[in-house]
């Protein structure tokens, strides 16, 4: 019979894993469609593009309506993505704590190159460097 203590341990468990799944999962999506679009979400400039609903990029070759219209929904998406994301970081921080939310977000980011995406096209790594600094140096927590 498992005790109280490890139960609650198992369920935090599941929860911080819970937790990066859904950001890693979000964030790959936002990578996806940043790819798309022509972005790199590191870059401040692209960033602001897309969340004060700056005219979505377009390319000259691209003619046909149907196109534009996707064009202009994955911009969308992409902008509501974002929204999301800063969101989900802000609950992260006050649900567990600065520490662990660094590393969940590290965590998340490892995946992502892992998964192949190009280090900065998603943006995260911009926003563990506004939240908790600079990012190239290891939180002391973190082992």
């Amino acid at each position: 019979m498992q005790s109280q203590l490890e139960s609650a341990l198992d369920q935090h468990s599941n929860d911080v894993q819970r937790r990066e799944s859904t950001v890693t999962d979000l964030t790959m999506r936002i990578a996806r469609l940043a790819i798309a679009l022509g972005l790199k979400l590191d870059q401040e400039p692209d960033v602001q593009r897309v969340l004060h609903h700056t005219q979505a990029p377009t390319n000259p070759d691209e003619h046909a309506h149907a196109v534009l219209h996707l064009r202009a929904r994955a911009w969308t998406e992409l902008r509501g993505l974002l929204v999301l994301r800063y969101e989900l970081e802000r609950h992260l921080v006050e649900d567990m704590g600065v520490h662990l939310s660094r590393r969940i977000l590290e965590d998340a980011e490892l995946h992502m190159t892992l998964a192949g995406f190009q280090r900065g096209i998603d943006g995260l790594q911009r926003d563990i460097h506004q939240l908790f600094g600079n990012p190239d140096e290891p939180d002391a927590t973190h082992h």
